[in-house]
């Protein structure tokens, strides 16, 4: 078991849930209680958490040197030498081969397919390139959202609301800045060596892009529990009410960021920060309980 360590290190299960954003269109089309929707949904978050395991395992072996001077990131495997580069490069194109050998045997819808396949492509090139570009990294962090968003809904065959892609891509912008301000702000000497675009960056034009992102997030999530209301029977006012734990969880990540400088990895904050995990859970009840009963 102690060998398998460094492979299970490899593949970042802790990061498995930003692909929770796939039960998304699951949960607010108002199909959670039907077994062959949950059945294709859960297949389609299944798929997506192979699919970044592969890209993660490609990104380290692309930033092998740099994360080597990062205090965090040289205990990687790669980066600690516990895991071969050709050895990781095997296992990623096993992952994704396997994963798409699988989704084909399965005959899943076509256009959930075409979505996976945009999410390996879009993290391929962000790896070897489009990481290296001032704010295009950060934005292609955030369309590998929509991605996941747009697969979820494809595997059920639902369609997306215009103001969901919206929140999913800002709340994506949001989490991105804030990683990248505690980049700038943990790395200050190293962080350019460690990640070269951070040059371009300043804490001040970073705090500034959270400040107009963070208003957009909280807007566009009101417009979507005024506007898009699914046709159940639920009224706006009711979807209102989950509004203050949306706004809650906005200021404790805030405050997450500015106050206790953290903000380098938003799983890792969502599991261990008890005031953000459970503002979390009572949304997606409160949600859930308005949205179906």
């Amino acid at each position: 078991m102690k060998h398998l360590r460094p492979y299970l290190k490899l593949l970042r299960p802790s990061q498995w849930i930003k692909n929770g954003f796939v039960l998304m269109p699951l949960i607010f089309s108002g199909d959670l209680f039907m077994p062959d929707a949950v059945m294709k949904a859960f297949g389609m978050f299944i798929a997506f958490c192979v699919a970044a395991s592969a890209t993660y395992i490609i990104n380290d072996y692309m930033d092998i040197e740099q994360d080597r001077i990062h205090p965090k990131k040289k205990n990687r495997p790669l980066a600690s030498g516990a895991i071969a580069p050709r050895n990781a490069l095997v296992i990623a194109g096993l992952l994704i081969g396997g994963l798409f050998a699988t989704v084909f045997w399965l005959n899943i819808a076509s256009i959930a397919i075409m979505a996976l396949a945009a999410y390996l492509v879009l993290q391929l090139a962000y790896s070897i390139y489009l990481k290296h570009i001032v704010i295009i990294d950060v934005f292609a962090l955030s369309t590998g959202f929509l991605f996941r968003v747009a697969g979820g809904a494809a595997v059920i065959n639902v369609s997306v609301s215009s103001w969901l892609l919206l929140c999913t891509f800002s709340v994506a912008i949001f989490l991105a800045l804030g990683k990248r301000r505690h980049e700038v702000v943990f790395l200050p000497e190293d962080a350019v060596n460690h990640r070269p675009v951070l040059e371009s960056y300043s804490v001040l034009f970073l705090d500034q892009l959270l400040q107009v992102v963070t208003t957009s997030t909280l807007i566009f999530y009101c417009l979507y529990c005024v506007r898009s209301t699914p046709d159940m029977g639920t009224s706006p006012e009711k979807l209102m009410l989950t509004i203050p734990f949306v706004t809650y969880g906005i200021f404790r990540y805030m405050y997450l960021i500015y106050h206790k400088e953290d903000g380098g990895s938003p799983t890792s904050m969502l599991l261990t920060d008890a005031p953000l995990l459970v503002c979390t859970i009572l949304w997606l009840i409160a949600f859930i309980v308005i949205l179906y009963l």
